[in-house]
Protein backbone atom coordinates (compact mmCIF):
# COMPACT_ATOMS: atom_id res chain seq x y z
CA UNK A 1 0.00 0.00 0.00
CA UNK A 2 0.90 3.22 -1.26
CA UNK A 3 0.75 5.94 1.91
CA UNK A 4 1.79 9.87 1.21
CA UNK A 5 2.72 12.48 3.85
CA UNK A 6 1.97 15.90 2.29
CA UNK A 7 4.43 18.30 4.49
CA UNK A 8 5.89 21.35 3.67
CA UNK A 9 8.48 20.09 2.13
CA UNK A 10 6.78 17.93 -0.51
CA UNK A 11 5.56 14.80 -0.52
CA UNK A 12 6.91 12.00 0.71
CA UNK A 13 5.89 8.08 -0.17
CA UNK A 14 5.90 5.49 3.01
CA UNK A 15 5.31 2.08 2.71
CA UNK A 16 3.50 2.15 6.35
CA UNK A 17 1.50 4.13 8.52
CA UNK A 18 4.58 6.80 10.31
CA UNK A 19 3.99 6.06 14.04
CA UNK A 20 3.92 9.98 14.64
CA UNK A 21 2.83 12.56 12.22
CA UNK A 22 4.57 16.34 12.45
CA UNK A 23 2.46 19.34 12.70
CA UNK A 24 1.09 20.55 9.76
CA UNK A 25 1.37 17.34 7.89
CA UNK A 26 -1.14 15.18 6.22
CA UNK A 27 -1.30 11.15 5.75
CA UNK A 28 -3.53 10.48 2.66
CA UNK A 29 -3.64 6.55 1.09
CA UNK A 30 -6.07 6.90 -1.67
CA UNK A 31 -7.63 9.42 -4.20
CA UNK A 32 -10.71 9.98 -1.64
CA UNK A 33 -8.58 11.06 1.18
CA UNK A 34 -6.26 13.21 -1.10
CA UNK A 35 -10.03 14.93 -2.43
CA UNK A 36 -10.93 15.22 1.15
CA UNK A 37 -7.98 17.38 2.53
CA UNK A 38 -8.40 21.28 2.86
CA UNK A 39 -5.14 21.72 0.77
CA UNK A 40 -5.56 25.44 -0.85
CA UNK A 41 -4.96 25.91 -4.54
CA UNK A 42 -1.95 27.59 -3.56
CA UNK A 43 -0.42 24.50 -1.54
CA UNK A 44 -1.62 22.44 -4.30
CA UNK A 45 0.35 24.39 -7.16
CA UNK A 46 2.90 24.38 -4.68
CA UNK A 47 2.80 20.58 -4.83
CA UNK A 48 2.41 20.24 -8.27
CA UNK A 49 5.61 22.31 -9.35
CA UNK A 50 7.66 20.46 -7.08
CA UNK A 51 7.13 16.97 -8.56
CA UNK A 52 10.07 16.33 -11.06
CA UNK A 53 10.00 16.49 -14.80
CA UNK A 54 6.32 17.83 -14.26
CA UNK A 55 5.24 21.40 -16.78
CA UNK A 56 4.89 23.88 -14.34
CA UNK A 57 1.67 25.51 -13.76
CA UNK A 58 0.98 29.08 -13.30
CA UNK A 59 -2.81 28.21 -11.90
CA UNK A 60 -5.05 26.02 -9.93
CA UNK A 61 -7.76 25.48 -12.72
CA UNK A 62 -10.37 23.16 -11.49
CA UNK A 63 -9.62 21.96 -7.91
CA UNK A 64 -10.64 18.55 -8.17
CA UNK A 65 -8.94 18.31 -11.68
CA UNK A 66 -5.90 19.33 -10.15
CA UNK A 67 -6.19 16.97 -7.23
CA UNK A 68 -6.91 14.39 -9.63
CA UNK A 69 -3.43 15.02 -11.59
CA UNK A 70 -1.36 15.24 -8.51
CA UNK A 71 -2.37 12.09 -7.55
CA UNK A 72 -1.40 10.25 -10.63
CA UNK A 73 1.86 12.23 -11.10
CA UNK A 74 2.71 10.88 -7.43
CA UNK A 75 1.65 7.36 -8.15
CA UNK A 76 4.19 7.06 -11.21
CA UNK A 77 7.03 8.13 -8.73
CA UNK A 78 9.25 5.20 -8.44
CA UNK A 79 8.78 3.25 -5.42
CA UNK A 80 11.56 4.65 -2.51
CA UNK A 81 14.29 1.89 -2.33
CA UNK A 82 15.25 0.49 1.01
CA UNK A 83 18.31 1.18 2.44
CA UNK A 84 20.58 -1.79 1.96
CA UNK A 85 21.70 -2.57 4.86
CA UNK A 86 25.28 -4.73 5.51
CA UNK A 87 25.39 -7.26 8.09
CA UNK A 88 24.95 -6.62 12.06
CA UNK A 89 27.84 -6.85 14.36
CA UNK A 90 26.08 -9.94 16.05
CA UNK A 91 26.01 -11.46 12.39
CA UNK A 92 29.63 -11.00 11.95
CA UNK A 93 30.68 -12.34 15.62
CA UNK A 94 28.26 -15.45 15.00
CA UNK A 95 29.61 -16.27 11.54
CA UNK A 96 33.47 -15.74 12.95
CA UNK A 97 33.88 -18.66 15.02
CA UNK A 98 31.91 -21.04 12.47
CA UNK A 99 34.46 -20.51 9.58
CA UNK A 100 36.80 -23.65 8.90
CA UNK A 101 39.83 -21.87 10.94
CA UNK A 102 37.77 -20.59 13.26
CA UNK A 103 38.19 -17.35 15.34
CA UNK A 104 39.82 -15.69 18.04
CA UNK A 105 39.18 -13.17 20.74
CA UNK A 106 41.27 -10.74 19.26
CA UNK A 107 40.14 -11.42 15.63
CA UNK A 108 36.85 -10.50 17.26
CA UNK A 109 37.61 -7.38 18.77
CA UNK A 110 39.42 -6.25 15.86
CA UNK A 111 36.43 -7.20 13.81
CA UNK A 112 33.58 -5.54 15.33
CA UNK A 113 35.52 -2.82 17.49
CA UNK A 114 34.80 -3.84 20.64
CA UNK A 115 37.28 -3.61 23.72
CA UNK A 116 38.80 -6.21 25.67
CA UNK A 117 37.59 -6.57 28.80
CA UNK A 118 39.91 -5.25 31.58
CA UNK A 119 39.55 -8.61 33.80
CA UNK A 120 40.80 -11.74 32.16
CA UNK A 121 37.54 -13.38 33.51
CA UNK A 122 34.22 -13.61 31.19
Amino acid sequence: MRIYIIGDDGITLCREPPAAVNKGEIIVASNEQLHATQLCGKRLLALWNALPDIERRRKVGDRDALIDQLRLAIEALPEPQPEAKGPSGQDAVIAMPCRAEGATLDEVVIATGWQRAASSRL
